[in-house]
C-alpha cells in the first residue's frame, strides 16, 4: 500500500478505538513518515514546530483565562438577571432569557463550552426552578450556546484567521450577522414550542427594575464594545485586547461587583492552561497532518472528484456542509480548521465564496457539531451539569438540530448575512 493509504487508515483506526485526538493525529502522521523514504523525520519536528509559532495564536489561552474570570466573578449572574427583566414576562420568557444571555456572553467569552459550563448552569437551574420541561431546558441551552464563537470575540476565529491568513477583525466583524441571525430562528423555534405549554409568566418588569438591572449589568455590557471598539479602531490587536480583557475582567470582578478574590486566581490560571495545553496540543499535530494532505495533493484530488459531477454552486456548497457536519461528528473544531482548511480552500474559490465568509460557514458546522454525538463535548458538558444519561441529553438535544440546521443553510447561502458589516467597513 502507499504511504497515503496507510496514513488514512491508521487515522480512521486510532479514531474508532477513541485515542484522543491529537494522538489520533499525531500517530496517524508518524506513520505516514515511517513508510515514506523520501521524507525525513525532522521535516515532520520541523512543521510541528513551526506551527504554535504565530503572535495571533497568543490570543487563545488569554480569552480562555478571560472567560473563566468572567465565569467566577458574577459577570455571568448579572447578564442573566438583565436578560430576564427584559423577557421574562413572556410565556416560557425563561428560555428566551437563556438565547439572549448567550448572545450578550458571546461577546465576553469566544466559546461554546464556556457558555455551556458557566452561564448554562445558571440558565438550566433557573428554568429546572419554574419547572421547565427538561428538552426546553437541555435544547436551549445546548443550542443557543452555539452563538459563543460565532459572536466576537471567538476563539475558533483567532485560529481561523492565523491558519489561513484573513484578517482577525474581518472575522469578528463577519460573525455579528450571524450570531444575531441563529439567536432570532432560535427564538422564533422557542415560541412555537412553548405557546401550547402552561409555563410561568412574570409581571413585566418596570421601567425602574430595568434600568437598576441595566445599571447593575453594565460593567459587563460594557467589556465587548471596549475590546471589539479597540480592534476594530485599531487601537490594539486581537492579542492585545484578550490581555485587556483578563485586566478588565479582574477590576470588574474584584473592584466592581466583588464577588471574586485575587487569591483565587492561581486556580483560575491552572484551570485555563488545562484547557489550553490540548488545545496547542491538537494544533501542532493538526499542522503536520494538514500539510501531508497538502504534500499528497488530497485538495487536488478531491476537487477533480466533486467538479466531475457538478459545477453548481449549490450543489458544492450543500457536498461542503454535509461534509463538515459529518466531520464535526468526531472532530473538534480546532482540528478541523487546520485539517479541513487545504482540502476546502480551492473549493471554496472555485464557489466564489470569501475566505472570511468561508471560516464562519466552517465555524458554524463545527459549532452544530458540538452537539452531536459521538464527540460533542456540550453533549457531554449539558449530561454532566444536568445529571442526565448521555443518551437521553442526545434525544432532547436532536429536535433544536432543526432551527440550527436552518440558520446554517442562511448563512451559507445569503453572503450578505456574514460578508455586510466587513464589506462596510473595508475588511474584505
Amino acid at each position: 500500500m502507499e504511504p497515503v493509504a496507510w496514513f488514512f487508515l491508521a487515522f480512521v483506526i486510532l479514531l474508532i478505538i477513541r485515542t484522543p485526538l491529537y494522538l489520533c493525529l499525531l500517530g496517524s502522521s508518524l506513520i505516514y513518515f515511517g513508510f515514506n523514504s523520501d521524507l525525513s523525520i525532522m521535516t515532520a519536528m520541523s512543521k510541528m514546530m513551526n506551527a504554535p509559532n504565530s503572535f495571533t495564536l497568543l490570543a487563545v489561552p488569554f480569552f480562555i483565562l478571560a472567560a473563566q474570570i468572567m465565569n467566577t466573578g458574577g459577570v455571568t449572574d448579572r447578564i442573566f438577571g438583565f436578560a430576564r427583566t427584559l423577557l421574562g414576562h413572556h410565556r416560557g420568557g425563561l428560555a428566551y432569557v437563556n438565547v439572549f444571555s448567550s448572545l450578550i456572553f458571546s461577546g465576553i467569552s469566544g466559546s461554546a463550552l464556556a457558555d455551556v459550563g458557566g452561564l448554562g448552569v445558571i440558565e438550566m437551574k433557573a428554568m429546572r426552578d419554574e419547572n421547565y420541561d427538561d428538552d426546553i431546558i437541555l435544547g436551549v441551552t445546548g443550542a443557543s450556546s452555539t452563538v459563543g464563537p460565532i459572536i466576537p470575540p471567538s476563539i475558533p476565529f483567532v485560529i481561523y484567521a492565523a491558519m489561513s491568513g484573513v484578517s482577525v477583525g474581518g472575522m469578528f466583524l463577519a460573525g455579528v450577522g450571524p450570531g444575531v441571525l441563529i439567536s432570532i430562528v432560535l427564538c422564533i423555534y422557542i415560541y412555537v414550542i412553548v405557546k401550547k405549554r402552561n409555563y410561568i409568566r412574570h409581571p413585566k418588569a418596570t421601567f425602574k427594575e430595568i434600568f437598576f438591572s441595566f445599571w447593575g449589568a453594565l460593567p459587563a455590557l460594557l467589556f465587548p464594545v471596549i475590546m471589539l471598539g479597540g480592534i476594530w479602531g485599531g487601537f490594539f490587536t486581537p492579542t492585545e485586547a484578550a490581555l485587556i480583557a483578563i485586566v478588565y475582567g479582574l477590576i470588574v470582578s474584584t473592584l466592581v461587583y466583588k464577588d471574586m478574590k485575587i487569591s483565587s486566581l492561581p486556580k483560575l490560571l491552572l484551570v485555563s492552561v488545562r484547557q489550553v495545553g490540548p488545545s496547542i496540543a491538537v494544533v501542532v499535530t493538526a499542522a503536520l497532518f494538514a500539510w501531508i494532505l497538502t504534500y499528497e495533493k488530497v485538495d487536488k484530488v478531491v476537487v477533480e472528484f466533486i467538479l466531475s459531477f457538478t459545477h453548481n454552486r449549490i450543489v458544492i456548497l450543500l457536498i461542503i456542509n454535509m461534509f463538515l457536519i459529518v466531520l464535526g461528528m468526531f472532530v473538534e473544531v480546532v482540528a478541523a480548521i487546520m485539517i479541513t482548511l487545504p482540502i476546502l480552500t480551492p473549493l471554496m474559490m472555485i464557489a466564489g465564496v470569501h475566505p472570511i465568509h468561508m471560516g464562519i460557514i466552517l465555524t458554524l458546522n463545527m459549532m452544530i457539531g458540538l452537539l452531536t454525538p459521538p464527540v460533542g463535548f456540550s453533549l457531554y458538558m449539558l449530561s454532566s451539569s444536568s445529571g442526565h444519561p448521555l443518551n437521553k441529553v442526545v434525544r432532547m438535544v436532536m429536535p433544536w438540530w432543526i432551527p440550527l440546521f436552518i440558520s446554517l443553510l442562511i448563512v451559507t447561502y445569503v453572503e450578505p448575512v456574514a460578508m455586510w458589516l466587513p464589506k462596510i467597513l473595508g475588511f474584505a
